[in-house]
């Protein structure tokens, strides 16, 4: 048996979440095909790495032709669910995958998202993606430009560096707790998009909102109500970008992780992640 085999976990599960979206489904998929691993006669593998990121690729392309399936009927929009969440900046912040980056990715189609993560995400070269996928190199090429495409549109505005993103939080959260509409408005592009996802489980928009005065009304309707009676706020860094994280002062639960994505013009998106079982990994730092 390859002794270090399991030394491929962190890659396989960094694979199956940015297919997935959802933790946990990431988790069942490796430890699956673990549990298969230790059952086989594996002597004969010669490339161990190869074979298991071929089985997490292809299990995860099946799975989320099922999950897309499941979330047309989903309580409002569908967001990604947090994999990390932490007070502290991740040590290397190129190795996550936003929030918002991740809600683009629901463009593609289950072939074009595996060809484009492993190309560009995981530096896998074509030759290895013809073995991974059963499909020739040419189409590994031709599903990489039409994903590319899908993307292009909303992928430049990722790019906002971790200075100008810590000073829009600040004047976010200013705007917000001192009721500021028209500063509020003032941060936010005029294409801004707004989603929440509650998962008919906590209260959010059922559809997305668009537009600086609608997205700011609505913003600041729920700070003016709260989430809970005495809300705490803190700072968080979720998928190695930063959030902000809601919580119960009464019980530290998370109640709300507020994501957002801009550019060099302002707030463009806003992710607003309520649904109780996408909270998980968010927790209150004394």
């Amino acid at each position: 048996m390859h002794a270090d085999v399991f030394e491929y976990r962190p890659l396989l599960l960094s694979v199956a979440y940015r297919m997935l979206g959802e933790r946990q489904e990431a988790e069942d998929i490796v430890q699956d095909i673990y549990a298969r691993w230790l059952e086989m006669d594996v002597q004969h593998i010669q490339q161990p790495r190869h074979y298991l990121l071929r089985a997490v690729t292809n299990h995860s392309i099946n799975r989320i032709k099922i999950l897309q399936q499941q979330r047309e009927l989903y309580s409002g929009p569908w967001l990604p669910e947090p994999a990390t969440a932490t007070p502290e900046p991740p040590a290397a912040e190129g190795d996550h995958l936003s929030i918002g980056f991740l809600f683009l990715l629901e463009k593609l189609n289950p072939l074009e998202r595996a060809v484009f993560l492993l190309r560009e995400s995981f530096d896998v070269a074509y030759k290895e993606l013809e073995t991974i996928l059963d499909i020739p190199e040419a189409s590994c090429r031709q599903h990489l430009h039409r994903a590319k495409e899908k993307l292009q549109q909303d992928k430049k505005r990722f790019n906002t560096d971790t200075a100008q993103h810590q000073q829009l939080m600040k004047a976010f959260m200013e705007a917000c707790l001192n009721m500021d509409q028209t500063k509020l408005v003032s941060l936010l592009r005029e294409d801004i998009a707004f989603y929440s996802d509650g998962g008919g489980k906590a209260s959010a928009a059922v559809h997305p909102l668009f537009g600086p005065d609608t997205v700011a009304r609505f913003i600041l309707g729920i700070f003016k109500h709260r989430p809970v009676v005495q809300p705490l706020f803190q700072q968080l860094w979720v998928n190695g970008q930063q959030a902000i994280g809601v919580f119960d002062a009464a019980t530290r639960q998370p109640v709300l992780c507020i994501c957002f994505e801009a550019g060099q013009e302002g707030i463009d998106s806003f992710y607003f992640i309520r649904n109780p079982d996408k909270l998980k990994n968010i927790r209150y730092s004394l």
